[in-house]
């Protein structure tokens, strides 16, 4: 299957050239408003291969005979998808290469669906019904209409058309798709996308040669075609197909990679979440006054709230995430941040001085019957875990979750002033205090991956404490320790850092989150290592990393199999996203580690 996308508008196409259906379909945000489109010939086609491929549009060549008496397939046919400005264009092109004139009949077979992207996730597809506004030869109009939005979707061009190709000669048919989402609700959505959201803008190409210079070229066309159009700007999805939307958690980390290079896109990311920002108390969205939203969706299940992720707030680190991305964006481009973002800072602050418990950790527990039981990154059911295979109980206290909200504490450090200041500065004193009490394990002489609500060190050997290696809550003594440890044979793969050590009872090499390689995870680290001075390592892991994404053609995915490198080849994760957007900033951490090499 093939994925283009621009913009809002994006479609999965079958490895045939059509759009057949299952998962296949012309997608605008989260609804799918076309299954199936399929031109039908009076011709038997033959599919020779891929024409062309890029990110936004693709190209597949077809051949067939002009005519039944003809010896040679003499006729060629070109049938291309190309995304633009909010519109889908197919365009089926013949080419006649016989001495005589052909004509056939073609008509194009499309399946009007407006499905929900959970719908279709779950499988669990209805057939809902629209509206025929208008339709003649060259145009039709649907129109699906409900409580929440008015779906509406306009066809141009000839459904239905004889064909007449002269003696070499060139004749083509062009059809044109144009989604439209009309909210009847105020709502955070609403106010994101509703509207005329302007033009996405151009993205730089850092300057790079080699084996870097193709990451870093596959890094930016990933990221244009990741970015949304919102009425705030550009603001990049969390990846493709299933997560074409905002995420907190995501969009962050993105920012921590690329600040440097992008720093409209961090701004953007900034700004809308602090513009969706929790406002009322919500258990059933996992809402409190001043968290960082986790999920935003604009589908039907979501704006009729049959299911919890029009703005879902299940993720413990955003919130503090969120301040040290103001943090580390104040250093770099000035302090006036602190006053247009003052009052979402202000509220974040809030939130976190409620939801630390006796030890100053944030923790963990959802309250919602339909949302994440884990809230960190690992967020699988089965990711926090002993090294005997016993699950974590609630409310947990991650070990990177405590590093994010040290930073957040030194943001917050600069942000207030007099005795407010002092005492954050307190705060965070006192958390790194706690931290290298409570969390490092003596034993092992490494740092748990969590604290469980019965006070238990998680005791499982993961990769969360290399998020560590960021910030100084840990010394340089055991942060050089954490760095070799991670670069051990039961945790480096020669691929990258595994997820869990190949030694934990709950390590598997194909589970998402107990054994598989995060290249987003690993340029953290990578971050850390560079920071501390550790350039060996970080040399060995980026060169280790670089070498996965050649594997995978400069694309590094969401998510590898953790397998050794003495093993044949890497295992592919089979539904990580691709692209994905912190595996493509990955490729920027991976590049400025690297840059060092070449020059």
């Amino acid at each position: 299957m093939h994925t283009i996308k621009s913009g809002n508008l994006m479609a999965l196409i079958g490895d045939d050239g059509f759009v057949r259906g299952d998962i296949q379909g012309l997608y605008f945000m989260d609804t799918r408003f076309v299954g199936k489109i399929v031109p039908h010939i009076s011709k038997e086609l033959a599919f020779l291969g891929i024409k062309e491929k890029k990110t936004d549009s693709i190209s597949f060549w077809f051949t067939s005979k002009s005519n039944p008496n003809s010896i040679d397939n003499d006729l060629l046919c070109i049938l291309s998808y190309k995304i633009k400005d909010g519109v889908l264009t197919v365009k089926s092109e013949f080419l006649n290469y016989s001495p005589f004139d052909t004509e056939f009949q073609i008509s194009f077979v499309i399946d009007y669906t407006f499905d929900d992207i959970f719908e279709i996730r779950g499988n669990r597809l209805k057939a809902k019904k629209f509206d025929t506004l208008s339709s003649s030869k060259e145009n039709k109009a649907v129109l699906r209409a409900t409580e929440n939005a008015d779906y509406f979707l306009k066809v141009k061009g000839p459904l239905r058309k004889k064909v007449r190709v002269a003696s070499k000669a060139k004749e083509e048919i062009n059809i044109s798709f144009i989604p439209t989402i009309t909210f009847k609700k105020n709502s955070v959505e609403r106010s994101i996308f509703e509207g005329h959201p302007g033009k996405l803008p151009s993205v730089a190409l850092p300057n790079f040669d080699g084996k870097v210079g193709q990451l870093v070229r596959r890094s930016v066309e990933d990221l244009r075609m990741l970015l949304l159009k919102t009425n705030y700007g550009a603001f990049p999805a969390a990846g493709l197909p299933w997560f074409s939307t905002i995420f907190g958690r995501d969009s962050l980390i993105f920012a921590l990679q690329t600040m440097e290079i992008y720093p409209e896109i961090t701004h953007t990311i900034l700004k809308i979440l602090a513009a969706t920002q929790a406002k009322v108390e919500n258990e059933r969205v996992d809402a409190k006054i001043g968290k960082i939203v986790h999920e935003i969706r604009v589908g039907e299940l979501s704006l009729s709230g049959k299911i919890p992720f029009g703005a879902y707030y299940g993720s413990v680190d955003a919130t503090p995430l969120f301040l040290m991305v103001i943090g580390e964006y104040a250093k770099h481009y000035g302090t006036s941040i602190f006053e247009e973002l003052g009052e979402s800072i202000n509220l974040a602050a809030e939130f976190l001085a409620r939801a630390v418990n006796k030890r100053g950790y944030l923790t963990y527990e959802s309250k919602s019957k339909d949302g994440l039981s884990n809230q960190g990154w690992k967020d699988s059911g089965n990711s926090i875990v002993f090294k005997n295979g016993k699950m974590a109980e609630p409310p947990i206290a991650l070990v990177e979750v405590q590093v994010y909200l040290y930073e957040a504490y030194k943001t917050l450090i600069s942000f207030y002033n007099g005795e407010r200041s002092q005492m954050y500065l307190r705060n965070a004193k006192r958390l790194k205090e706690h931290f290298n009490e409570d969390f490092w394990m003596k034993d092992e002489k490494f740092l748990a991956l969590a604290i469980d609500g019965n006070g238990e060190q998680v005791n499982s050997i993961t990769s969360n404490p290399g998020h560590c290696l960021i910030s100084d809550i840990i010394d340089d003594d055991r942060a050089k320790i954490i760095a070799e440890r991670l670069m051990k044979s039961d945790m480096f793969t020669g691929w990258g850092i595994r997820t869990m050590s190949s030694l934990m009872a709950a390590y598997n090499p194909i589970s998402y989150h107990n054994g598989t390689v995060w290249p987003h995870d690993n340029s953290i680290m990578l971050m850390g290592m560079k920071r501390r001075g550790f350039f060996d390592m970080a040399r060995k892991l980026s060169n280790a990393l670089l070498d996965a994404a050649e594997y995978f053609d400069w694309r590094l995915p969401e998510l590898f199999g953790g397998n050794d490198r003495s093993d044949d080849g890497i295992i592919p994760y089979p539904i990580a996203c691709s692209p994905q957007l912190w595996s493509v900033g990955a490729g920027f951490v991976i590049s400025k580690i690297l840059r060092r090499d070449q020059q």
